[in-house]
Parts: C-alpha cells; sequence; structure tokens
C-alpha cells in the first residue's frame, strides 16, 4: 500500500475501477469499484464533491453511515448495493460529462474518484 501526506491529508493508492455516473431521482448515483489490498478493512465514512453533497447510500438507497472494504477484497458501487448519491447539485450535469469527488475512509484516506455520466 502507498501512502503520501499532502498538507495534512493522506492521499491512499487505493485501486479503483469501473467509473460511472447516472441521472437518477435526487442526484447523480457514483459507480464504482474500490478495491482493499491491506490486512485491515476500510470503511468510507463520508465524501466531498465540488458538484453537491455526497451521500453514501445502501442497497435499499437508505442513507448509510459507511461503506466497507473488505481486506484483501473489494467493494461494487453499483444499483441494487452500496452507491454513493451526489444530491444538492449546482447544476446538472449532461451525459458525457464528468463528476468528481473524494470519498473519505476511517483511516484518513482520501480516496479520488472521477465518473462520467452515461
Amino acid at each position: 500500500t502507498r501512502f503520501r501526506n499532502v498538507t495534512g491529508v493522506q492521499t491512499c493508492a487505493l485501486p479503483i475501477s469501473d467509473t460511472s455516473a447516472a441521472l437518477v431521482s435526487g442526484g447523480v448515483a457514483v459507480y464504482a469499484t474500490l478495491t482493499n489490498p491491506t490486512m485491515y478493512d476500510a470503511y468510507v465514512q463520508s465524501g466531498t464533491s465540488g458538484a453537491g453533497k455526497v451521500e453514501l447510500r445502501e442497497s435499499d438507497a437508505k442513507p448509510a453511515s459507511n461503506i466497507t472494504i473488505p481486506s484483501f477484497g473489494s467493494v461494487e458501487l453499483k444499483a441494487g448495493g452500496p452507491y454513493v448519491l451526489v444530491t444538492g447539485l449546482k447544476s446538472q450535469p449532461k451525459a458525457g460529462e464528468t463528476i468528481t469527488l473524494t470519498l473519505n475512509t476511517d483511516g484518513g484516506a482520501a480516496i479520488a474518484i472521477a465518473a462520467v455520466v452515461k
């Protein structure tokens, strides 16, 4: 695992793949596969985006307090599973535009995601 400290924020090189975003009722759903190569579970607890408010959601669309990335495993943020919802959008994104956000873990790591709206 590679960590580095940049102006007091720990940046984590967690592998991220299969990013995408979709317009949904109430905002933009962000999907991705987050992989954790470490021996410790990682818990995504919050997020930020210049586009709006970042909310963690469970598979039933209810708010979640965290999303677990299991040790030596991965979690797929997807429709019908846990996902990230960006609400209170400053402007409505169009298909083909990229939405960026940062997810924050319990260990202080910041995970940057850029997803293209489909």
